[in-house]
C-alpha cells in the first residue's frame, strides 16, 4: 500500500470491510452479513492510483457508509482525492446495479450535461477483477454539502438553490425513454433486434437513438429484496406503463406464493385480539382483483405514465454547494421537506395571526415554518412555470388511481386492506372512470369486481 494511511484502528483493518454505522435491534447478524464486503485492500487502492495516473495511495478515509453502499475517500501521494464507491451484497444484483450506476453517471454528466462526478475506472465483474469486489473510483465532488450551510445562507440564496433544481429536474423529466427498465451501455446489455430502436424522446419531442447506451432490466430493489432475487419474475424492461404496473403485482402475487415475508411485521393494526389476520389468499385475491381493473385505473394525467431518469433521494447530504457562493450547486437535493401542515394553494404564505402575541421562541419557529412552506410553494410555482410535467405528476400523486396504482407494490408488507379499501372506492368511481354507455346511465364497461359482505365489514372496521 506505499505506507497508506488507514483512518481506522490499526489492529482492525476489517472494519473497512464491516458495517460500522450503526446497530440493529432485529436480525443483528443477517442485517450485518448482507453489509460485508471482502475486498483486497492494497490492490484496491493501487488500482485507484493507477485510474487517475498517480504513484500510490497515502490516505485512506471511510467516510460514509449507507444502507447499501461503503465510500472511501483516498488521497494520493501527488495531492489529488479520489472516491471509491464498493456496493454490499444488498445493493442489486452482482453486476448489473454498477454497470447500471455508471451508464446512468456518464448519461447524465456528458449527455444531459447535469453536475454529476467523473468516473475514472470501474469494474462490475467481482469474480473477475483483482479486489475481487465490485468498484468504482469517481472524482471528489466540489463543493460542500448544502446540509452544511443551509440554515446559515440568505432567503435568496435558497431561492437560487432552488430555481437550479427546478432546472434539473425539468431537463430530466424532458428526456422520456421509449422503455421502462435500467439504462446500461449497450455492451452491457443490449437486444440486438432493438439496435436501430429510439433510445429517448428530446425536450423537443425528437427521437434520439444511440449506440452507446440501452434500457434494460430494472435494477430497483423491490424486485430483488427480501429473497426476491431468486424468483422467476419479470423484470423488464416494459414497453408500456401498463406491463410495468401488471409486472409489479405478479411480482407480490410470485412472493405471496412462495410465502416470502417482510422482516419486520407491523404491531397494533395486525394480528391482535378482533383484528385483521392477513393470509396468502387474501393477499392474492386482493392482487388478482387489481389485475383486472390496472388496464383502466392508471392516472388520467399522462405526465406520471413517462419513463424518466429521476432522484428519489435528493436530501441535502447530496447536493453540493460552491463554500464561496452556496447558492450556486456543483453536484446534486428532499431538502424541502420539513414537518409542518402544507400551506393551501399557491400563493403567498402568511405569517399566524397571532404572529405578534407569541412569545420569541414560537416567534422563531413560526419564521422557520413560514420559510418551509414559502419555499415548497415557490418550488410548485416554478415547476408550474417551467416544468409542467413535474407539477403535474405531483398534484397526481393525492388521486385515487395513483394510490390505486402504487399500493399493489406493497403487499408484501401488509398493505392488502388498503389495496381493498381502495378497490372499493374503484367500484365507486368507475363509470367515471371508464365513461358512460350510450344511455348515459351504466358504465361504458362493467366492473370485473365483486366484494363480499363479509370484507367490506372488515374494510369498514380497520378504516373507520
Amino acid at each position: 500500500m506505499n505506507n497508506t494511511e488507514i483512518a481506522v484502528s490499526k489492529h482492525d483493518l476489517e472494519a473497512l470491510n464491516r458495517f460500522t454505522s450503526g446497530r440493529w435491534l432485529w436480525n443483528q447478524r443477517q442485517q450485518l452479513a448482507c453489509r460485508y464486503v471482502k475486498f483486497d485492500l492494497s490492490t484496491l487502492l493501487n488500482l485507484a492510483a493507477s485510474a487517475i495516473g498517480s504513484r500510490s495511495c497515502t490516505l485512506m478515509l471511510k467516510i460514509s457508509e449507507g444502507q447499501y453502499n461503503k465510500v472511501f475517500q483516498l488521497t494520493m501521494d501527488d495531492g489529488r482525492e479520489v472516491i471509491a464507491k464498493l456496493p454490499n451484497p444488498n445493493a442489486g444484483r452482482p453486476h448489473f446495479t454498477t454497470a447500471s450506476e455508471v451508464a446512468t453517471m456518464d448519461f447524465l454528466r456528458n449527455v444531459l450535461g447535469l453536475p454529476v462526478p467523473r468516473v475514472y475506472a470501474w469494474s462490475s465483474r467481482a469474480s473477475e477483477n483483482h479486489p475481487g469486489a465490485e468498484y468504482i473510483f469517481m472524482e471528489k465532488q466540489a463543493g460542500v454539502p448544502l446540509t452544511n450551510v443551509w440554515d446559515t445562507i440568505k432567503g435568496k440564496q435558497k431561492v437560487q438553490i432552488l430555481d437550479q433544481v427546478v432546472d434539473i429536474e425539468r431537463r430530466l423529466a424532458t428526456t422520456q425513454f421509449t422503455k421502462f427498465g435500467s439504462l446500461y451501455y449497450r455492451h452491457d446489455f443490449a437486444d440486438d433486434s432493438d439496435s436501430n430502436a429510439p433510445l429517448y424522446l428530446n425536450s423537443t419531442g425528437n427521437e434520439v437513438r444511440s449506440q452507446t447506451f440501452s434500457i434494460g432490466p430494472t435494477n430497483h430493489c423491490s424486485f430483488f429484496n427480501f429473497e426476491r432475487g431468486a424468483l422467476d419474475i419479470e423484470r423488464g424492461p416494459w414497453s408500456t406503463v401498463t406491463e410495468f404496473m401488471t409486472s409489479i403485482a405478479r411480482r407480490e402475487i410470485a412472493t405471496a406464493k412462495a410465502r416470502l415475508r417482510y422482516p419486520l411485521m407491523p404491531e397494533g393494526l395486525f394480528f391482535g385480539p378482533r383484528q385483521y389476520q392477513p393470509s396468502l389468499s387474501k393477499e392474492l385475491s386482493a392482487l388478482e382483483d387489481y389485475l383486472k381493473v390496472a388496464p383502466y385505473v392508471l392516472p388520467e394525467n399522462k405526465a406520471t405514465h413517462a419513463s424518466v431518469l429521476w432522484h428519489g433521494d435528493l436530501h441535502s447530504q447530496n447536493i453540493f454547494v460552491d463554500p464561496q457562493d452556496p447558492s450556486r450547486i456543483v453536484g446534486r437535493p428532499a431538502f424541502l421537506d420539513y414537518n409542518g401542515p402544507v400551506a393551501e394553494g399557491l400563493g403567498k404564505v402568511p405569517l399566524p395571526q397571532i404572529f405578534n402575541t407569541m412569545d420569541l421562541d414560537e416567534q422563531q419557529k413560526a419564521k422557520a415554518l413560514h420559510l418551509a412552506q414559502s419555499l415548497h410553494n415557490l418550488y410548485l410555482v416554478r415547476c408550474l412555470q417551467v416544468n409542467e410535467t413535474t407539477f403535474q405528476a405531483i398534484q397526481a400523486q393525492n388521486t385515487l388511481r395513483h394510490q390505486v396504482s402504487v399500493v399493489p407494490g406493497l403487499v408484501l408488507m401488509d398493505y392488502e386492506p388498503l389495496l381493498n379499501s381502495l378497490l372499493r372506492d374503484v367500484e365507486k368511481e368507475w363509470a367515471h372512470i371508464v365513461g358512460v354507455g350510450e344511455d348515459s346511465s351504466s358504465p361504458r364497461t362493467p366492473l370485473p369486481l365483486q366484494f363480499s359482505d363479509e370484507l367490506e365489514e372488515t374494510w369498514q372496521g380497520i378504516f373507520k
